[in-house]
């Protein structure tokens, strides 16, 4: 690893990103598909992976789609949900070699959600970190992992989260969401976002980054469709979020799935037109900044 910095430096290759597992079915393909996410890319010859989904499912996709698991060099959870760390015992049978970066804020708490009026354990399995210390990075603030990656642990609060954060908690009180991480890759096209669910709020996940010039995003954006049981973002919000990212990212692409709802596609993609594009298992993303 090298010194932290605030901004990373400028990798001189295209980048390969590729969704190994997401909700949404590949409408070429039969590949699997579960509620949860794993992105896969290669950036300063190295091979990258944020999240391994809710299962082993990512590595079977993984295989189709031609990603060797055991040649990964880093691995990044995102944050203490078991949808997108589920499938790291598969991860640590299958690759004896990557560095796997965990929040120190998840040790020792349980996490739950609350929707749809039933409280369930959404906890990741900790005693695989307990098993494996030498495998395990635990970070609590911002560091560069390569010259063009940063990984971003303290999101600030410069907007509103999403409303649907108020049904998840940590232990019995609200989820700050302070587990959570992004990451901020420099490419010659620009900066890209890799987020996950990003409970912190897009433009907050954005803000990280530290500048304005974001060519892409890439993950979900936690704007839950509402329902006759939980009141999310109303229409009005909505389309108030995407105009914000048309005025402060005017070039960026956002390239989001998983845990946003199929309302919230509908009203971004209205706003951002050809700057919005929805991903499924096994979405691939090539050519800098404009991916295929």
């Amino acid at each position: 690893m090298l010194s932290p910095s605030a901004i990373p430096e400028k990798s001189g290759e295209e980048m390969r990103v590729v969704v190994l597992i997401d909700n949404t079915p590949n409408p070429y393909s039969d590949l699997q598909t579960e509620h949860g996410l794993s992105i896969y890319f290669e950036v300063d010859n190295r091979k990258w992976l944020m999240d391994v989904g809710a299962s082993g499912k990512f590595a079977e996709n993984a295989e189709r789609l031609g990603v060797d698991i055991a040649g990964i060099d880093f691995l990044i959870l995102s944050h203490a949900h078991r949808d997108h760390s589920g499938g790291l015992g598969n991860f640590i049978k299958q690759n004896n070699k990557a560095k796997i970066f965990i929040s120190s804020h998840i040790a020792g708490n349980f996490y739950y959600s609350t929707r749809r009026g039933l409280k369930r354990d959404i906890s990741p399995d900790y005693s695989i970190v307990e098993n494996n210390p030498e495998r395990f990075v635990l970070v609590d603030t911002d560091i560069r992992l390569s010259e063009s990656v940063i990984l971003h642990c303290n999101i600030p609060v410069l907007f509103d989260m999403p409303k649907a954060n108020r049904t998840l908690l940590v232990n019995d009180s609200s989820d700050d969401f302070s587990h959570e991480m992004a990451l901020c890759i420099n490419t010659p096209k620009g900066h890209i976002v890799i987020s996950a669910c990003t409970h912190m709020g897009i433009l907050n996940t954005l803000s990280a980054c530290g500048n304005k010039d974001i060519c892409s995003f890439i993950g979900g954006t936690h704007l839950i469709d509402s329902n006759t049981d939980n009141l999310y973002e109303t229409d009005e919000q909505l389309i108030e979020i995407a105009h914000k990212i048309k005025s402060l990212y005017p070039q960026m692409k956002l390239i989001t799935g998983h845990c946003t709802g199929a309302n919230a596609q509908k009203i971004l993609s209205e706003t951002l037109e050809d700057k919005f594009i929805s991903f499924y298992s096994g979405f691939l993303f090539k050519k800098g900044c404009y991916f295929q």
